[in-house]
């Protein structure tokens, strides 16, 4: 399987990019066509999922004329999902691992979240596993025994490793709490031995870690890998995290990610979507975003506009997106 080149940008403190919104049918919590709002939901509080909807809503508001736009804090991914197929938000931010699930109705999902489309793949969302420098844990086996953070409650960092640990057949071999944000400080004050985060690279909380004590990241590839891993989940794929990205961490890591996507409800103006996305490519707005939200920017490209294309499609996509060439 192809690897995510992260090699070439280095990545500004948290998160990066979405996209979209809409005018929609009137259903509470969504936009009045006359007068449309757009809700786009992120993540936990100062976390990357919530830098990257509020410069995506800045965005919207101040490029889309006759469009207001907002952010909003959730649980995350999963979460977010949830709202946008309940009409509560017109868009959000969600991996690619929860569109695929929910698309399915399969996992956490007991009924499929059909009103969920698919806009753009904005970017990579990593899995770091990190320990202290010292620390026993050299590979994902040794967490036997240990209590480890496995992001916050709910959280898609949460439900991605917990698909790992469940496959390889580490799940009930450790005590698991979910310690969201809080987790660095609890790695730093001795109270986890190690804790997971799935953001993009360059993570402003994981640089905090490294630089209140030393750190090492866990390699998940190598496990992931030899299980087959990848070929039962297929929105997982490899990627490298290079060296120097985080203060200590001088060597490349190998370990897994999944994207994280632009999703809106079916009822968001077809037209409307194709404006935000077409501006949001454009040299205007790729600016704005640069500007908001930082280098992770680079990850949007034409050429991975429809990656982890795992769920239907918005028709403004499909109809954004035929226009730039892809075959979809």
């Amino acid at each position: 399987m192809q690897k995510f080149n992260v090699k070439s940008w280095l990545l500004s403190s948290a998160a990066v990019v979405v996209l979209l919104a809409g005018a929609v049918v009137s259903m509470p919590g969504q936009a009045n066509a006359a007068d449309p709002h757009i809700t786009i939901m992120g993540g936990q509080t100062k976390g990357s999922f919530n830098r990257v909807v509020s410069g995506w809503a800045a965005m919207i508001a101040k490029q889309i004329p006759g469009v207001n736009a907002s952010s909003k804090g959730s649980a995350g991914s999963n979460a977010n999902i949830r709202a946008v197929q309940a009409g509560k938000s017109e868009m959000a931010l969600a991996f690619a691992s929860d569109l695929y699930d929910g698309a399915k109705g399969i996992g956490v999902y007991k009924t499929k979240t059909s009103d969920v489309r698919y806009l753009t793949f904005v970017f990579a969302s990593v899995g770091h596993f990190v320990v202290k420098v010292d620390s026993p844990i050299k590979r994902l086996a040794d967490i036997k025994g240990k209590t480890i953070s496995l992001g916050g409650p709910g959280s898609g960092s949460a439900k991605n490793i917990t698909k790992m640990f469940k496959h390889l057949g580490l799940w009930g071999t450790f005590k698991d709490v979910y310690a969201g944000k809080k987790s660095s400080d609890q790695l730093v004050n001795g109270k986890v031995a190690a804790y997971n985060w799935h953001p993009g690279v360059g993570s402003g909380m994981i640089r905090g870690t490294a630089n209140a004590t030393k750190i090492r990241l866990i390699d998940m590839h190598v496990e992931a890998k030899a299980s087959g891993f990848y070929k039962k989940f297929p929105y997982f794929e490899p990627v490298t995290i290079p060296a120097g990205v985080y203060p200590g961490v001088d060597a490349p890591v190998e370990t897994f990610g999944t994207g994280s996507l632009l999703v809106a409800h079916k009822s968001v103006s077809a037209d409307l979507i194709y404006k935000i996305l077409k501006q949001a490519y454009s040299a205007e707005g790729r600016k704005f975003l640069t500007s908001a939200i930082g280098g992770r920017v680079k990850q949007m490209t034409f050429a991975n506009g429809n990656r982890n294309l795992v769920a239907p499609m918005h028709p403004g996509a499909v109809k954004f997106w035929k226009e730039m060439g892809k075959k979809l």
